[in-house]
């Protein structure tokens, strides 16, 4: 699956009244909370066979959809 159809489902199944924008602060604009982060980066980690650092959290990147696609 594409990175960033995955992350658009993930947030749509989160805030379904929600259009999500690919641009958009997902912390702003209420996309995801804490709890939400976790459960985040456990199902990227599981379906891309990939594995978070600090540093990708850290990443500026890591506050829309299209940056984490970058950064997976």
């Amino acid at each position: 699956m594409d990175v960033k159809k995955f992350l658009i489902e993930f947030f749509s199944r989160r805030v379904p009244k929600e259009k999500i924008d690919p641009e958009a602060d997902i912390f702003e604009n209420g996309y995801i909370d804490s709890l939400g982060v976790f459960e985040l980066i456990t199902s990227l980690e599981k379906e891309f066979g990939i594995t978070f650092t600090e540093e990708d959290f850290q990443d500026r990147r890591f506050k829309t959809i299209n940056g984490i696609a970058q950064i997976v």
